[in-house]
């Protein structure tokens, strides 16, 4: 067996030798001119060769070069915005640091990538450990959740499986809450007799911070909440819809219909009313 293997090895080396001296020595003797000589192939052969090496250096030297160009570039963006966020702070006083921080997160950081947001904040890492809006159950159609602490409320007028007719809730329900990053606070005021009921959104500061968000929602989740505004600045809060597991920005003017319920959103003087209606007979 092993001979036979060791016979077939021989003869394919064998042919390759015959191949390789018919290619390059049989012109020797050949005085036909059919074909080229073979000095005349080694000389295509080495210029072959050396085209192709003069292409691939020249190619890595055209790729040098642009690097380089684009290394100079990232390099002077960089020390023109570390110059800008100096004169900021330099320039502000103490009450001015608030704003000033505004003004560094609109003008330099969101008009640099404001289209990009979600590769801008992969540089944050992501500490939450459990969720938010990623449980297995909730205890309302729809909810409101603040993008800073987490923190949601819930805008049903009843409870899961309850309806005006066999709901024990009665009078007038009232919920509280505050944000202290952004200095929102939120009201909610329901009549379950009535099936109705609105929620506002008082804004403060208008600011959203990323960091706290990357300890409250994963990735996932962030990522669903930045393409609900096509990955511009987000606001302090948004709406969850827990049956379609489906985000909503507020914006002026939106009719949504979650579940059970109709939530119409109207803003006035810098802040939010969603005015909440039971639709479901």
């Amino acid at each position: 067996m092993f001979k036979a293997e060791e016979w077939k090895v021989k003869g394919l080396w064998q042919k390759v030798k015959e191949m390789w001296w018919y290619f390059w020595e049989v012109d020797v003797n050949d005085d036909m001119e059919e074909r080229l000589s073979s000095s005349d192939k080694r000389w295509l052969l080495y210029w072959n060769f050396m085209t192709c090496m003069g292409v691939v250096i020249l190619i890595l030297i055209v790729t040098g070069i642009n690097n380089f160009r684009i290394s100079r570039q990232n390099g002077r963006d960089v020390e023109e915005a570390m110059s800008m966020i100096a004169t900021y702070m330099a320039s502000a006083t103490k009450d001015e640091y608030d704003d000033i921080a505004q003004t560094i997160r609109h003008d330099l950081v969101f008009s640099e990538y404001g289209e990009d947001i979600e590769n801008f904040i992969q540089y944050i890492p992501n500490t939450v450990e459990t969720c938010h809006t990623c449980m297995e159950s909730y205890p309302a159609q729809a909810l409101l959740v603040c993008a800073n602490t987490g923190q949601f409320y819930s805008l049903d007028l009843y409870d899961i499986g309850e309806n005006p007719d066999n709901s024990s809730r009665g009078g007038t329900i009232m919920n509280f809450g505050y944000d202290e990053v952004s200095q929102t606070n939120v009201h909610i005021t329901k009549s379950p007799d009535q099936k109705t009921g609105y929620a506002g959104i008082d804004r403060g500061r208008g600011i959203v911070s990323v960091h706290r968000m990357k300890a409250q929602f994963c990735d996932d989740c962030i990522r669903d909440i930045l393409n609900t505004v096509e990955h511009q600045l987000i606001e302090e809060f948004f709406i969850f819809d827990t049956e379609k597991r489906t985000f909503y920005p507020i914006d002026d003017g939106t009719t949504l219909q979650i579940g059970d319920y109709r939530l119409d959103i109207e803003y006035k003087d810098s802040d939010y009313r969603i005015d909440i209606h039971y639709t479901s007979e």
